[in-house]
Protein backbone atom coordinates (compact mmCIF):
# COMPACT_ATOMS: atom_id res chain seq x y z
CA UNK A 1 0.00 0.00 0.00
CA UNK A 2 1.30 3.44 -0.93
CA UNK A 3 1.49 6.29 1.55
CA UNK A 4 -0.01 9.68 0.80
CA UNK A 5 3.45 11.18 0.23
CA UNK A 6 4.39 8.40 -2.20
CA UNK A 7 1.12 8.94 -4.06
CA UNK A 8 1.77 12.71 -4.24
CA UNK A 9 5.31 12.10 -5.53
CA UNK A 10 3.94 9.72 -8.17
CA UNK A 11 1.35 12.31 -9.29
CA UNK A 12 4.06 15.00 -9.52
CA UNK A 13 6.19 12.65 -11.58
CA UNK A 14 3.31 11.93 -13.99
CA UNK A 15 2.58 15.67 -14.35
CA UNK A 16 6.17 16.36 -15.48
CA UNK A 17 6.10 16.82 -19.31
CA UNK A 18 9.56 15.28 -19.82
CA UNK A 19 8.58 12.15 -17.89
CA UNK A 20 5.24 11.97 -19.66
CA UNK A 21 6.90 12.09 -23.08
CA UNK A 22 9.18 9.13 -22.34
CA UNK A 23 6.67 7.29 -20.21
CA UNK A 24 4.00 7.30 -22.93
CA UNK A 25 6.20 5.26 -25.25
CA UNK A 26 7.38 2.98 -22.43
CA UNK A 27 3.86 2.30 -21.17
CA UNK A 28 2.57 1.71 -24.70
CA UNK A 29 5.26 -0.91 -25.28
CA UNK A 30 4.74 -2.45 -21.82
CA UNK A 31 0.99 -2.65 -22.38
CA UNK A 32 1.41 -4.27 -25.77
CA UNK A 33 3.91 -6.81 -24.44
CA UNK A 34 1.69 -7.45 -21.40
CA UNK A 35 -1.35 -8.06 -23.59
CA UNK A 36 0.62 -10.42 -25.85
CA UNK A 37 2.00 -12.32 -22.83
CA UNK A 38 -1.46 -12.52 -21.23
CA UNK A 39 -2.98 -13.82 -24.47
CA UNK A 40 -0.27 -16.48 -24.73
CA UNK A 41 -0.62 -17.52 -21.09
CA UNK A 42 -4.40 -17.33 -20.66
CA UNK A 43 -5.49 -17.90 -24.23
CA UNK A 44 -7.53 -15.60 -26.42
CA UNK A 45 -11.06 -16.86 -25.75
CA UNK A 46 -12.78 -16.25 -22.41
CA UNK A 47 -13.62 -19.99 -22.10
CA UNK A 48 -9.96 -21.05 -22.14
CA UNK A 49 -8.81 -18.56 -19.52
CA UNK A 50 -7.31 -20.02 -16.40
CA UNK A 51 -8.22 -16.83 -14.51
CA UNK A 52 -11.74 -15.65 -15.39
CA UNK A 53 -11.08 -12.09 -14.13
CA UNK A 54 -8.37 -11.35 -16.75
CA UNK A 55 -10.73 -9.13 -18.78
CA UNK A 56 -11.64 -7.21 -15.64
CA UNK A 57 -7.96 -6.83 -14.80
CA UNK A 58 -7.22 -5.46 -18.29
CA UNK A 59 -10.12 -3.02 -17.96
CA UNK A 60 -8.78 -2.00 -14.56
CA UNK A 61 -5.33 -1.37 -16.04
CA UNK A 62 -6.94 0.69 -18.80
CA UNK A 63 -8.82 2.77 -16.23
CA UNK A 64 -5.66 3.13 -14.13
CA UNK A 65 -3.68 4.57 -17.05
CA UNK A 66 -6.58 6.80 -18.13
CA UNK A 67 -6.70 8.32 -14.64
CA UNK A 68 -3.13 9.49 -15.18
CA UNK A 69 -4.01 11.03 -18.53
CA UNK A 70 -2.77 8.30 -20.85
CA UNK A 71 -4.89 7.30 -23.82
CA UNK A 72 -4.47 4.47 -26.31
CA UNK A 73 -2.30 5.40 -29.29
CA UNK A 74 -5.12 4.69 -31.77
CA UNK A 75 -7.45 7.08 -29.94
CA UNK A 76 -4.69 9.70 -29.78
CA UNK A 77 -4.05 9.37 -33.52
CA UNK A 78 -7.77 9.68 -34.27
CA UNK A 79 -7.99 12.81 -32.15
CA UNK A 80 -4.93 14.27 -33.88
CA UNK A 81 -6.54 13.69 -37.28
CA UNK A 82 -9.79 15.24 -36.10
CA UNK A 83 -7.86 18.21 -34.70
CA UNK A 84 -6.14 18.79 -38.05
CA UNK A 85 -9.48 18.48 -39.87
CA UNK A 86 -11.11 20.98 -37.50
CA UNK A 87 -8.21 23.43 -37.90
CA UNK A 88 -8.50 23.24 -41.68
CA UNK A 89 -12.27 23.71 -41.53
CA UNK A 90 -11.85 26.62 -39.13
CA UNK A 91 -9.33 28.28 -41.47
CA UNK A 92 -11.68 27.79 -44.44
CA UNK A 93 -14.56 29.34 -42.49
CA UNK A 94 -12.41 32.29 -41.42
CA UNK A 95 -11.33 32.86 -45.02
CA UNK A 96 -14.93 32.69 -46.25
CA UNK A 97 -16.06 35.07 -43.53
CA UNK A 98 -13.27 37.52 -44.41
CA UNK A 99 -14.22 37.42 -48.08
CA UNK A 100 -17.89 38.01 -47.22
CA UNK A 101 -16.96 40.97 -45.01
CA UNK A 102 -14.81 42.49 -47.76
CA UNK A 103 -17.57 42.03 -50.33
CA UNK A 104 -20.15 43.54 -47.95
CA UNK A 105 -17.89 46.51 -47.21
CA UNK A 106 -17.19 47.08 -50.91
CA UNK A 107 -20.89 47.07 -51.79
CA UNK A 108 -22.02 49.16 -48.84
CA UNK A 109 -19.15 51.64 -48.95
CA UNK A 110 -20.16 52.61 -52.49
CA UNK A 111 -23.76 53.05 -51.32
CA UNK A 112 -22.66 55.04 -48.28
CA UNK A 113 -20.44 57.25 -50.42
CA UNK A 114 -23.33 57.89 -52.83
CA UNK A 115 -25.70 58.68 -49.92
CA UNK A 116 -23.12 61.05 -48.43
CA UNK A 117 -22.70 62.82 -51.75
CA UNK A 118 -26.47 63.23 -52.05
CA UNK A 119 -26.63 64.68 -48.52
CA UNK A 120 -23.84 67.14 -49.30
CA UNK A 121 -25.53 68.16 -52.57
CA UNK A 122 -28.85 68.73 -50.78
CA UNK A 123 -27.09 70.73 -48.08
CA UNK A 124 -25.45 72.91 -50.73
CA UNK A 125 -28.79 73.43 -52.48
CA UNK A 126 -30.41 74.40 -49.18
CA UNK A 127 -27.55 76.80 -48.41
CA UNK A 128 -27.97 78.42 -51.83
CA UNK A 129 -31.71 78.76 -51.26
CA UNK A 130 -31.21 80.30 -47.79
CA UNK A 131 -28.61 82.69 -49.16
CA UNK A 132 -30.84 83.66 -52.08
CA UNK A 133 -33.79 84.19 -49.73
CA UNK A 134 -31.62 86.28 -47.43
CA UNK A 135 -30.52 88.55 -50.25
CA UNK A 136 -34.09 88.80 -51.56
CA UNK A 137 -35.28 89.93 -48.13
CA UNK A 138 -32.39 92.39 -47.91
CA UNK A 139 -33.26 93.86 -51.32
CA UNK A 140 -36.89 94.30 -50.33
CA UNK A 141 -36.17 95.88 -46.98
CA UNK A 142 -33.33 98.19 -48.11
CA UNK A 143 -34.66 101.69 -48.86
CA UNK A 144 -33.59 103.07 -52.17
CA UNK A 145 -31.44 106.25 -52.24
CA UNK A 146 -33.71 108.05 -54.59
CA UNK A 147 -36.73 108.22 -52.31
Amino acid sequence: MMTEQQMRMMMEMFSNPMFKQGANEFIKIAQQQGIEAANKFWGISSQSQAFPSADKMMEGMKDFYQNFGFVPQAKYDDLQKENVTLKNENQMLRTTLGELQQRYMAENSAKAQQAWQEIVDKQLDMSREVTKSFFDVLKQSTPTKGK
